[in-house]
């Protein structure tokens, strides 16, 4: 397998014709993804024919691991058109990315997934489930008068990047670069913006939605970006203040709030609502999955409230036989000796003497990022240890929600 850069000048319709076929892009002039965000990112292309018939794209970030940040690789398209299916290009250049990206620094990886199971062959295990509300804005139980915001458009796109970046944090939440902003940004017939400014004019909390110039909505909010509890209080009023016009609003439940809470009969309106073409519901999904490419750097990040314990790793990662030959990055599979505490670590080797865990990096780190515990994965990965080593691995990673808070 062959693969390239990404050459806007020299790909640009042959890009334009993969991704017309998956049904993302319909405006070759136009489009923002594909004029802006391809060249900005890390794109990469394999010719079939003697032009790009496959891509995959990351763009570089970060994502919190409790109080700490790693380097991140978010896979944010990946696509083969339909003379290109079902021959392995597809994960090989994904894979290819990743190693790539794992090289210059890359701790973690992430992406969304189109169904499950396809990127499992790379290592990714899934994320937490995330909640998909679907209400209707005058439901919303907010009792504070909405206070009136500042329009936001393209032009304000820097700011309103500062104030994603410096939003509220949690465990888990992914930032990527500016452009990715600013590309979101574009459809100025669909989108709109709305936020507050402190005194000194900083952008303190926004909102972004998607459905401009439908009477009725839906209406999608794209994010939500805050300080503090209490500004997203402002934002929600503000939402709230749309229920004469609006039967419909959906968004990614905010991180750190159950939404039901804040709605007046849930379920009655549910029920008066059933099979209308405005319901109220939520709906859960793992669509996105992710995977450690650092252990190592992983491990050193990682501080748990836990009395300090060791145990030898038997890691397997299936993704090194994806990876073309001239890339050094293998993956991560190998034997390591792991210490779990306020100082984690992981080295390579074994000890005499210490439980085995033995584990895909799909598994470990599903239960490294408190998704799933290890007594679970022993039924839904395969993990393997000893009941002992598993009770104290349940302990150690009993931590909050993980939620990327980012669309990739």
């Amino acid at each position: 397998m062959k693969y390239r850069k990404f050459d806007l000048k020299k790909d640009k319709d042959a890009v334009f014709d993969i991704l017309n076929e998956c049904g993302w892009v319909h405006n070759k002039k136009k489009d923002r993804y594909l004029n802006k965000f391809l060249p900005a990112a890390n794109t990469l292309v394999i010719d079939v024919n003697g032009q790009a018939e496959v891509m995959a794209t990351s763009s570089i970030g970060t994502i919190r691991y409790q109080d700490e940040k790693l380097k991140l690789s978010a896979i944010t398209g990946v696509a083969a058109s339909l003379l290109a299916r079902k021959q392995g290009f597809a994960g090989k250049l994904t894979a290819t990315r990743l190693a790539l990206d794992a090289e210059k620094g890359a701790e973690v990886g992430v992406l969304c997934i189109f169904d499950q199971g396809y990127y499992n062959k790379l290592g990714f295990g899934n994320g937490n489930y995330e909640q998909i509300v679907f209400i209707t804005p005058a439901t919303l139980n907010i009792k504070r008068k909405p206070k009136t915001p500042v329009r936001l458009t393209e032009k304000d796109y820097k700011k309103i990047h500062k104030n994603r970046v410096n939003r509220l944090p949690n465990h888990c939440a992914v930032t990527l670069p500016e452009y990715t902003t600013q590309v979101e940004l574009g459809e100025k017939d669909k989108q709109m913006g709305f936020g507050y400014f402190d005194e000194n004019g900083n952008l303190t909390h926004h909102v972004w939605l998607h459905g401009k110039g439908k009477e009725q909505g839906p209406l999608w909010v794209q994010w939500l970006a805050y300080e503090n509890l209490d500004q997203l209080m402002d934002l929600l009023a503000f939402l709230k203040s749309f229920e004469e016009q609006f039967l419909l609003i959906k968004f990614v439940e905010p991180s750190l709030i159950n939404m039901q809470d804040f709605i007046e009969k849930p379920f009655l309106i549910k029920g008066m609502t059933r099979k209308a073409e405005h319901q109220n519901y939520i709906n859960s999904s793992a669509y996105w999955q992710l995977r450690i490419l650092n252990l190592q750097k992983c491990m050193k990040k990682t501080h748990l409230n836990c009395e300090d314990f060791s145990f030898n790793l038997q890691l397997s990662d299936p993704i090194g036989k994806f990876i073309p030959e001239d890339i050094k990055w293998r993956g991560i599979a190998g034997d390591y000796i792991v210490t779990l505490g306020q100082d984690s670590s992981a080295k390579k080797g074994k000890q005499e003497g210490l439980p085995t865990l033995k584990a895909s990096v799909n598994a470990i780190t599903r239960m490294w990022f408190g998704i799933m515990s290890a007594s679970t994965l022993v039924y839904s990965d395969g993990i393997k240890a000893p009941d002992e080593l598993l009770k104290k691995l349940d302990k150690a990673f009993l931590l909050p929600e993980s939620h990327v808070d980012w669309g990739f």
